[in-house]
C-alpha cells in the first residue's frame, strides 16, 4: 500500500515536470525550442536537417521563387505555427 502511494507520487511529479518543461503550463518566456507541443518534424526537412527560417514573408517568397525556377517543381512559402517565422517547402 505504501509503495503504491510512493509510485503514484513519483509518477505525478514526473508528469508535472514534463508539463512544466514543455511550456504548456510553465514559464511562457521559454523559447519555442523547448516546447513539446510541436510535431516531431516541425523544423526538420526530409533529409533530417533543420529547416531554414526566414524573418519576413518577402524573403521566404523570393527563396521559393528561386527554388521553383532551379528545381522545376513548385515551392511555396508558409508561416510556421511553432516558431512564427517563414519556411519554404513543397507542401500546399
Amino acid at each position: 500500500m505504501v509503495s503504491d502511494v510512493a509510485v503514484l507520487a513519483v509518477v505525478a511529479a514526473v508528469v508535472g515536470l514534463v508539463l512544466y518543461w514543455s511550456g504548456r503550463y510553465g514559464d511562457r518566456r521559454r523559447s519555442t525550442g523547448t516546447s513539446l507541443r510541436r510535431g516531431p518534424h516541425a523544423h526538420v526537412n526530409s533529409r533530417g536537417r533543420p529547416k531554414r527560417a526566414y524573418a519576413s514573408r518577402e524573403l521566404a517568397e523570393a527563396e521559393a521563387r528561386r527554388l521553383t525556377t532551379r528545381g522545376g517543381s513548385p515551392v511555396n512559402a508558409y508561416r510556421c505555427n511553432s516558431c512564427t517565422k517563414w519556411h519554404v517547402g513543397h507542401g500546399s
